[in-house]
């Protein structure tokens, strides 16, 4: 009974995820940042200014641990050559 079988799913390296999530921020900044300039009532436009701050946040702390990941591979490459 070939039903039983199933694929194993690979989890998403986590530099996958991290760069897909980096893209995501990036969106979130744009939109918000895009309804920040349509906008004139003052609750939408703290609103606006409170998603670019935490899209702004979100992309640096997972800019950071992109680069990160990116040093570790590096070295350990590197360490392998030696």
């Amino acid at each position: 009974m070939n039903f039983m079988k199933t694929k194993k799913r690979n989890p998403p390296k986590k530099e996958d995820f991290l760069k897909k999530a980096l893209l995501e921020a990036q969106k979130n900044f744009e939109d918000a940042y895009t309804g920040l300039q349509n906008v004139n009532d003052p609750d939408l436009i703290d609103s606006y200014i409170y998603a670019i701050n935490a899209a702004t946040l979100r992309y640096k702390v997972l800019l950071h641990e992109v680069k990160n990941i990116s040093g570790d591979n590096s070295s350990a490459n590197h360490r392998k050559e030696a």
